[in-house]
């Protein structure tokens, strides 16, 4: 299929249109908010699509046009139907000059919609890979095969990581050329390392974020925690996240007789103020893609441990920032909380080392830089007006 972009007339009287398409409000919230805003403090009008959610409203809130669109999570034809069908007629109405997808279903989709819209540039970022995850065979077919449809007509493929890059590279998801590494940070500036006040009662505390999921693995947490509690250690899990398992994770841990020390948080917005009063962050994910809760933790002095899957192995050093443990492992990841709650010293230089690699590594300011530079060469070619703010890094 012929990947070149429909161009729209040359137009001044408006800013540079961008709509970024993610599933989950929270996620748009998380990963894609202070990007919007670098990008519309370059004088582009970027947009967020979600599904409904609680943050649709903050988003806007903060200046961010954020439209809701039912997207399924799932294979369900009619559902998929019907959101093409409104993304499609969003980004015509909006005439929308750049779409980037994020994630699995809204990439699919969202990519479809920008080409039968006439989107002049279709920009995708992988977030982790069906292949990857342990799908069944006829899904992954049909996702390879939907995935190298949709690829034909991306202009830019970008990977969060460099072993989803890899598997895209082989399973032939676009042209090489098109395909590039682009990471992913935080916003240094909001999560700064503050002094851990000890708990009176000597408890340690166990921090996870995460979505209450199957891909985010919380029953291997659970049993470690167990574990730790039957062996007398004073510690409390804070798992801060919500989703469709929620229900049964608290009667897990009612029947393991933890309940007492799992706090479940839901989504929070002040995850500074959780991060400073934690001692620990855990993430037992199946996969990710550069997983910001492990940023996030690292970011204020706090160690990690992690399952070593894709995505968390190119976040955590093993040894130096935190500690990997086979998937699955709960008697491994049990002995590296355990060594890190009886060690204070070893939690500080951990944190320390951690705090220095994502100053190095995971700056949100770098990413953006890189993304403005990409959408400026992109829509050199359809002849699209671009911001001259574009051209150079945008004001701090």
């Amino acid at each position: 299929m012929n990947t070149a972009p429909i161009s729209h007339p040359p137009t001044p009287s408006r800013p540079l249109r961008v709509l970024d398409i993610i599933n989950l409000s929270a996620s748009a919230d998380a990963m894609l908010r202070n990007r919007a805003l670098g990008m519309r403090a370059r004088g582009v009008d970027n947009r967020i699509m979600c599904m409904p959610g609680p943050y649709v409203q903050p988003l806007r809130e903060r200046g961010i046009p954020t439209q809701a669109v039912d997207l399924p999570r799932a294979v369900h034809p009619f559902q998929m139907t019907v959101a093409l069908f409104q993304m499609m007629a969003y980004m015509r109405r909006e005439r929308i000059d750049l779409v980037h997808t994020h994630c699995s279903m809204p990439g699919i989709l969202g990519r479809l919609a920008a080409r039968l819209a006439g989107v002049p540039v279709i920009v995708h970022t992988i977030h982790g890979l069906h292949t990857t995850e342990g799908a069944g065979a006829v899904l992954v077919r049909l996702y390879d095969w939907s995935e190298r449809f949709v690829g034909s007509f991306t202009h830019l493929l970008l990977s969060q990581n460099r072993a989803d890059l890899e598997v895209a590279r082989r399973s032939g998801f676009t042209a090489p050329e098109r395909m590039h590494l682009i990471g992913n940070g935080i916003d240094l500036t909001r999560f700064q390392p503050e002094p851990r006040i000890p708990d009176p009662d000597g408890v340690l505390t166990i921090h996870c974020t995460a979505r209450l999921e199957p891909v985010k693995n919380h029953p291997m947490l659970f049993e470690a925690l167990r574990r730790l509690r039957a062996a007398g250690r004073k510690v409390r899990l804070r798992l801060v996240g919500d989703g469709e398992l929620r229900a049964e994770y608290e009667r897990r841990c009612a029947e393991m007789g933890i309940a007492e020390a799992v706090d479940f948080l839901g989504y929070r917005d002040d995850m500074t103020r959780l991060l400073a009063q934690s001692d620990i962050a855990v993430l037992t994910s199946t996969k990710e893609g550069i997983p910001r809760a492990m940023m996030e933790a690292m970011a204020m002095k706090i160690p990690v441990v992690a399952t070593r899957v894709i995505g968390t192995e190119e976040t955590v050093v093993d040894g130096e920032t935190g500690f990997l443990v086979p998937l699955d492992d709960v008697e491994a990841l049990t002995d590296r909380l355990s060594r890190l709650l009886d060690d204070p010293d070893l939690r500080r230089a951990m944190g320390e080392r951690g705090r220095a690699r994502v100053e190095a590594e995971f700056d949100e300011n770098a990413i953006v830089d890189r993304l403005a530079d990409a959408y400026r060469r992109l829509l050199a070619t359809p002849g699209v007006k671009v911001p001259a703010t574009m051209m150079g890094v945008a004001p701090r």
